[in-house]
């Protein structure tokens, strides 16, 4: 055979060869999605916006007190924004000052928040000349505003919630404190609610007097899809086990990181090794962070309450609170943090889109909810007390639909629960006798 044929021969052989192995290059299917294919850690998004401090750190009430009295807006929503105008007010002349025991009652505005927070955090809130986080160990879960006519000043004071520490301010503003005046003199108009104090609770609670009448709402809603969540939650979500343990239930595991998604609502835990290593950060700004980091408020979420290792943010709807207590709870964003580590991470992965309708509910009058709570055995462990909405899942042909109904809430232990109805024949005997 000739030199030249030999050589045609032979890449002939070549080519075929290369073609086989191209055709089965193509045809080949991995046991694992290639990573290219698969949205990474850092491209996965709940489509939520950021949130700061000031954003999620909001008080539920404002009350304000002139001689005996309490008086609130009706509408939360001019609670929040004239909250927001006493953002602006700047105060100065920080410093320590001694506790008043019989301070005479005046002209004041006491906002309150959900929980205690650390003092440093107003730094945030507020517009401070100096900073308040000198003071270490010092916790508040409201302040007060003291209108002073004699000077023409408005004097803030931020008592510590042991009763051992306080810290004031001035605002010298006149037309700060000309506002205030100004509100003082309308308590009576048609925006303003009077309120009762409950007088045996740890921390002061004003319920508003009379009965109110709510819209209850129904919403189309979203539903995060359960692989963005899975990439957000695992380092390399290609080599994550998936099973199904009942319908519409997915487990997602690696052999430190479990992840289920069912009924609209999240659990994630990880019981990896933990670094011991302390961190410089705050559990909130670590949350926010984290949160943040995949864009997960994906509605109003404000702080609930959060101890070293944990944080809650609830779910408002026009400035209401908004509670769930399913198994998985859709009102509530739950994180546990092992020093700079990601534990526990609980949600709801719905985010409310279109009103379908809407309805009118008249609630309990505000005497029958302070018979119940004075009824109760342990009226000084309730926390607070508030018209919150409640979130159900309701379904018909057309699918399932979001229900928040407005109801008088108490909590207790950390713990929210619709207020119950009064015993009437209890009532009865105290109003009576016998």
């Amino acid at each position: 055979m000739k030199l030249e044929t030999a050589k045609s021969l032979l890449l002939i052989i070549l080519i075929g060869t290369s073609l086989i192995l191209t055709f089965g290059m193509w045809n080949y299917r991995a046991e694992y999605e290639p990573l290219s294919d698969v949205e990474s850690i850092d491209e996965a998004d709940l489509g939520g916006e950021p949130s700061e401090v000031s954003d999620v750190l909001k008080p539920t009430d404002v009350v304000f007190k002139m001689n005996g009295q309490f008086f609130a807006y009706k509408d939360p929503a001019d609670s929040m924004e004239f909250f927001e105008d006493i953002q602006q007010w700047e105060l100065t002349d920080i410093q320590n000052s001694d506790l008043e025991e019989d301070r005479e009652p005046g002209a004041e505005v006491e906002i309150i928040f959900p929980t205690e927070v650390p003092l440093s955090l107003f730094d945030n809130i507020l517009n401070v000349e100096n900073t308040l986080t000198g003071n270490t160990n010092f916790y508040v879960d409201r302040f007060y505003i003291v209108l002073q006519e004699d000077e023409e000043t408005l004097n803030v004071r931020f008592v510590s919630n042991d009763e051992e520490q306080m810290v004031e301010a001035d605002i010298q503003s006149m037309s700060d404190y000309d506002n205030l005046l100004t509100i003082f003199g309308e308590l009576t108009e048609e925006e303003y609610e009077e309120r009762q104090l409950l007088t045996e609770t740890d921390r002061n609670i004003y319920i508003p007097s009379g009965k109110k009448t709510l819209t209850s709402y129904t919403y189309t809603f979203d539903t995060i899809p359960a692989v963005n969540v899975r990439n957000i939650m695992f380092p390399n979500p290609n080599l994550v086990n998936i099973s199904e343990s009942a319908p519409g239930s997915i487990m997602y595991r690696t052999d430190n990181r479990q992840l289920n998604i069912s009924g609209y609502g999240m659990k994630f835990i990880d019981v990896a090794e933990r670094n011991n290593d302390p961190t410089d950060n705050s559990i909130l700004q670590q949350s926010l962070n984290n949160i943040n980091g995949h864009g997960g408020f994906t509605d109003d979420y404000r702080l609930e309450g959060f101890t070293d290792d944990s944080i809650a943010f609830r779910l408002f709807h026009f400035h209401y609170p908004v509670i769930n207590n399913s198994y998985m709870d859709l009102s509530i964003i739950y994180q546990e943090w092992q020093n700079d580590q990601l534990s526990v991470y609980n949600r709801s992965l719905i985010s409310l889109e279109t009103v379908v309708n809407t309805s009118s509910i008249e609630l309990r009058d505000s005497n029958e909810i302070m018979d119940s709570i004075q009824q109760n055995e342990n009226e000084a462990d309730i926390q607070d007390v508030k018209i919150a909405y409640r979130l159900t899942i309701e379904s018909d042909d057309n699918g399932d639909y979001v229900l928040l109904e407005p109801n008088w809430y108490q909590r207790i232990n950390n713990s929210w629960s619709i207020v119950p109805e009064p015993n009437t024949d209890t009532q009865q005997t105290i109003e009576g006798g016998s």
